[in-house]
């Protein structure tokens, strides 16, 4: 206790020093001057700084959502443009190309065109005169719109592939509907003994005769070729 009442003595004889000496005014003006002068700084600095904090929540906020509306209206405007555009563009960039409407028969799809005029040029004779013949190539031309090498490469009709009705052959001339039956066995390799029909099939470049009468059997015959062949049979008059 005693020396707590020293220490208490001691610091009230500084305070009277310090009070006492010239320039305690000063200092205690000073810094009064200086906390008042901290706490408007820092209060300044703190409304500021959450002022602008707001402002840049609220412009961070605008630009977002100028930018989405601005995504919006731009996606708005490439769907108009993507619908309209590409209308056009199908429009101004399509090339149509012209194909025949029939494909080379199987033997001779990979030949070059070379080959193929020179298996044409060969096999021409056959035709000449050929009692079918017209009758086929005015078919292929008007019912099929074929006017070139396709009618000596390509077979009449799809009957391994396809299961016809006797309407599909309303108004197929006669001739016609005698090969189409008779081109089953072609495609089979079967060797005719009617002349006319070898020599038509003949001028056909991809025909084969490669199996006598005596040696073929309709077994090979699928079940749609089967059903195509009674068909052809029930309508051809020749």
């Amino acid at each position: 206790m005693g020396a707590f009442l020293e220490i208490l003595d001691n610091v009230k004889c500084a305070v009277k020093d310090l009070v006492k000496n010239p320039n305690f005014k000063r200092w205690v003006i000073e810094l009064s001057v200086a906390l008042v002068v901290g706490i408007l700084a820092g209060s300044i600095t703190f409304n500021v700084m959450s002022k602008g904090d707001k402002s840049l929540k609220i412009s961070s906020k605008s630009e977002e959502t100028i930018e989405d509306e601005q995504v919006a209206s731009t996606g708005e405007a490439s769907t108009e443009e993507e619908q309209t555009g590409d209308t056009e563009e199908d429009y101004s960039n399509v090339v149509i190309t012209v194909t025949d409407p029939t494909s080379y028969a199987a033997g001779v799809s990979d030949w070059s065109a070379e080959e193929i005029d020179a298996a044409i040029s060969e096999r021409k004779g056959y035709l000449e005169n050929n009692k079918y013949w017209p009758a086929v190539s005015s078919y292929w031309e008007s019912s099929r719109g074929v006017t070139d090498n396709s009618c000596y490469c390509s077979y009449l009709f799809d009957t391994a592939g396809k299961v016809y009705t006797a309407d599909e052959f309303n108004g197929v001339p006669a001739e016609v509907i005698h090969v189409a039956k008779n081109e089953i066995y072609a495609r089979h390799g079967y060797s005719f003994k009617d002349a006319e029909i070898y020599n038509y099939f003949m001028g056909q470049i991809w025909y084969t005769p490669s199996v006598m009468p005596a040696d073929f059997s309709e077994e090979i015959f699928t079940e749609t070729e089967v059903k195509n062949l009674d068909l052809l049979n029930s309508i051809d008059t020749m």
